[in-house]
């Protein structure tokens, strides 16, 4: 916001923003891919997925920063619901370690499937809106012909997906580990958070819908792109 309504988005720095977005995007998945602690693979994907906003800001154009505004509210809801399985587990087995946990579903439905629902989202799988915002990031790529970034944020998103379905794998299904016996699930009043969450994750896509969009996000776009021309007009430049 201050970038954009002081400085403005110059060539140079749409550059810049698109650069280290990119690489924050693929950093982020990889370091995801290598992590044995759930809490510390969680912090590293939202690195990742601020790559994704950062991009859409850097386009420059309307439906990208719509888009990078879309993929930060869905990030809102997809992380909380992720980081409140992370501590459910942790809550419940007394261990991060993905190491010895397994088989935790049959324990743990609730945050299983709430889990799962999570990581379709964040993996942008539809109908959940990470879909959504991720698809509308790479079509803003295509449509300012900045095709390598396009690339680049498909790309990112598939290992996101493997990166997520190898945390679903150690955690919930598979041989049960160490955390095993101990595991239950957590009370009622954290479970209500988990699938209220959830359920954010399965309708958040209806806010791409055309009325939804031109209610919320092309107006906050529209403030963003012309933020010189706002900033002008508040301060009576």
């Amino acid at each position: 916001m201050v970038l954009l309504n002081v400085i403005g988005l110059t060539p140079l720095i749409s550059n810049i923003l698109l650069v280290l977005g990119t690489v924050s995007m693929v950093v982020g998945v990889l370091l995801c891919l290598g992590q044995d602690d759930i809490k510390r693979f969680l912090a590293y994907s939202s690195i990742s997925q601020v790559g994704y906003i950062v991009v859409g800001i850097g386009l420059g154009t309307r439906l990208g920063i719509a888009a990078a505004l879309f993929h930060l509210i869905n990030h809102a809801v997809f992380k909380s619901l992720l980081f409140l399985n992370a501590g459910a587990i942790e809550y419940s087995t007394g261990t991060r370690d993905l190491n010895k946990m397994g088989a935790l579903r049959e324990k743990m439905p609730v945050t299983g499937a709430t889990a799962m629902i999570g990581s379709m989202s964040i993996a942008g799988i539809p109908p959940f809106g990470g879909f959504w915002s991720k698809l509308f990031i790479i079509v803003a790529c295509v449509h300012a012909e900045r095709y390598g970034y396009a690339a680049w944020a498909a790309a990112v998103s598939v290992l996101t997906l493997a990166a997520y379905m190898r945390l679903q794998r150690r955690t919930f299904f598979g041989e049960p580990g160490e955390a095993y016996s101990n595991a239950k699930e957590v009370p009622g009043f954290m479970q209500f958070s988990m699938v209220g969450l959830a359920v954010l994750c399965t309708v958040m896509g209806f806010l791409w819908i055309p009325q939804a969009r031109e209610l919320f996000l092309i107006p906050a776009a529209k403030v963003l792109q012309e933020g010189l021309t706002y900033a002008s007009g508040i301060l009576g430049m």
